[in-house]
C-alpha cells in the first residue's frame, strides 16, 4: 500500500512539474518563450554575437550637424534668442507642413487656441500661441517645449528632427507676425474667442 502511494505521489509531481523544453506544437507560449539575451553569445550566427552591429556608414538619427544650440536650444545653458539655422523659404515651408501636422491639431490653424481638439477638451486647454506671453518666449526654449513636451503635451522628438522642430519655431514665428489669415485660421480664431469665453464663465461661476 505505501508502495502505491510513493508511486502516485512520483507521477503527480512529475505531471505538475513544468519543463524547461519546449513541447510539439508549442507555439510560442509565454511560459516558455525562445528569445535572445542581449550580448549573449549566439552559436547561430557567424560572429557568435546576438546583437548585430549596424552597417558600415550608418548615421544616428541626430546627425553630428544637430550638436550645440541645434540639437539642445541652449548656449551657455541659456535658451538661445534666435533660430541657429538659415531661415529660408524652404525652412518656413517645412515648418509649415509639420506645424499643420503636429501643432494645428490643438493649436489651431492660426495658432490661436480654438481647435476642434481644445473646446472638447477640459482645462488647462492648449494656450494661444498668439498671446503676448507666448510670444515673449525665446526661440530656444520653445523649441525645447516641443522636444521635451510640457504637461498634456507629449515630447516631439521621436517624431521630429532637431531641423524639422527648428522649421516648426521658425514658422511660428513667422505665424505670430503674420496680419493676414486664411479661413481655415480665421475659423480658428473665432473659436478660440468662444473658448475662452466659456472658461471665463466657468471661472466666474466657481468663485461665487
Amino acid at each position: 500500500m505505501n508502495r502505491a502511494c510513493v508511486l502516485v505521489v512520483i507521477i503527480v509531481a512529475a505531471a505538475c512539474t513544468k519543463s524547461s523544453e519546449r513541447e510539439p506544437g508549442d507555439f510560442e507560449r509565454m511560459r516558455i518563450q525562445q528569445r535572445d539575451e542581449p550580448y549573449a553569445a549566439s552559436g547561430r550566427l557567424a560572429i557568435d554575437e546576438r546583437m548585430r552591429h549596424p552597417p558600415a556608414g550608418t548615421m544616428s538619427r541626430e546627425s553630428e550637424a544637430d550638436s550645440g544650440a541645434i540639437g539642445s536650444g541652449t548656449s551657455a545653458g541659456q535658451p538661445v534668442t534666435q533660430v541657429p539655422l538659415a531661415v529660408t523659404p524652404e525652412l518656413l515651408a517645412l515648418g509649415h507642413e509639420k506645424f499643420d501636422v503636429f501643432c494645428a491639431v490643438c493649436h489651431g490653424a492660426g495658432g490661436f487656441g480654438g481647435s476642434i481638439v481644445a473646446a472638447n477638451m477640459g482645462a488647462p486647454r492648449p494656450p494661444s500661441l498668439r498671446s503676448a506671453a507666448v510670444q515673449a518666449l525665446p526661440p530656444g526654449f520653445v523649441f525645447n517645449i516641443a522636444t521635451k513636451g510640457i504637461g498634456r503635451m507629449p515630447p516631439y522628438a521621436p517624431q521630429l528632427t532637431a531641423r524639422e522642430r527648428w522649421a516648426v519655431v521658425a514658422y511660428l514665428e513667422q505665424l505670430q507676425r503674420s496680419t493676414s489669415t486664411s479661413a481655415e485660421q480665421r475659423e480658428d480664431s473665432v473659436r478660440a474667442i468662444g473658448i475662452r469665453g466659456i472658461d471665463s464663465t466657468l471661472a466666474a461661476e466657481q468663485q461665487r
